[in-house]
């Protein structure tokens, strides 16, 4: 299954977020037709985003990731909410760059370029939390843990994982994120760091079916006594509609419904969340604009 944990250490000095993606991730690559490397990229994201709303308030708050780079990729962007609900899409889905030529991996750097990363929060405020960071890395995971340092001051180590086997399905896919709390002593500090050096490949041992919750208790945050508050289940899932876009229709003028009368056009509206068309015909625009 799918899911979130959340928690802290018995002495309240770490708190942790891991998760096990590999489903909804896959219902991402099979909706947009990714590539390899996008299949990396996107796995990431969602990771990450997924984590960062479970923090969130309410189910009504929204938090958006969102990479503007000049690689291949252009931009991507992902969306979730603390219900577990994740979309997300990429300017260019398809689009495949060669494996790193000397470590024989997905050579995500190349495939992201420079850019920024950009961490949108919609907390039903009037204006939303907009923090911006230009991309050191390029990797997801050490900009996001470049993000928390500088943007909320919250020393913090993020990992990402996205295993893709070579049929182009997604075998495994998780994440963490382990965050200081303030007043940790330095043996405590040094005790994460000791075991984050340890730790191998995060899918690896994934693949070799170590649950999440073994992850953190017996290699990330080993001899620290982690207490999981909280389980929760995620999944891809769009929350388009027909209705939603129509509302989107009746912000037309009267004059270009009319006119997509007289020349008898189909509205064509593409959700890009879930690669969804919906269609408009003319009887349809005819009740909007009887309506209007």
């Amino acid at each position: 299954m799918d899911r979130i944990i959340r928690g802290i250490t018995k002495d309240k000095s770490i708190r942790f977020f891991a998760i096990d993606a590999t489903k909804s991730v896959q219902e991402a690559v099979t909706i947009h037709h990714l590539s390899m490397t996008n299949s990396v990229i996107m796995g990431r994201m969602i990771s990450a985003t997924l984590m960062m709303a479970a923090d969130l308030k309410s189910d009504k708050n929204v938090i958006t990731l969102k990479i503007d780079c000049d690689g291949p990729v252009g931009t991507a962007i992902v969306t979730a909410r603390k219900n577990g609900n994740v979309k997300g899409y990429l300017k260019y889905p398809e689009v495949e760059i060669p494996l790193n030529e000397h470590t024989k991996t997905f050579d995500i750097q190349r495939a992201i370029g420079d850019g920024t990363l950009t961490i949108i929060k919609d907390l039903g405020m009037k204006n939303p939390y907009i923090g911006q960071i230009e991309l050191k890395y390029s990797t997801i995971a050490k900009d996001l843990t470049y993000y928390f340092a500088q943007s909320e001051q919250i020393p913090s180590s993020v990992g990402l994982g996205v295993l893709v086997m070579p049929d182009g399905t997604v075998k495994k896919v998780g994440g963490f994120i382990i965050q200081v709390l303030p007043q940790t002593s330095e043996e405590v500090i040094s005790q994460i760091e000791e075991n984050l050096a340890k730790f191998p490949n995060l899918t690896d041992m994934m693949d070799l079916e170590h649950s999440i919750e073994d992850i953190i208790s017996k290699f990330i945050l080993k001899g620290l006594e982690p207490e999981i508050k909280e389980t929760s289940s995620v999944k891809y899932k769009c929350d388009c509609s027909k209705e939603k876009f129509e509302d989107g229709i009746r912000l037309l003028s009267k004059k270009e419904l009319q006119e997509a009368i007289d020349t008898n056009e189909t509205l064509t509206i593409h959700c890009h969340f879930c690669n969804t068309d919906y269609n408009f015909d003319k009887n349809k625009i005819e009740k909007i604009l009887k309506e209007m």
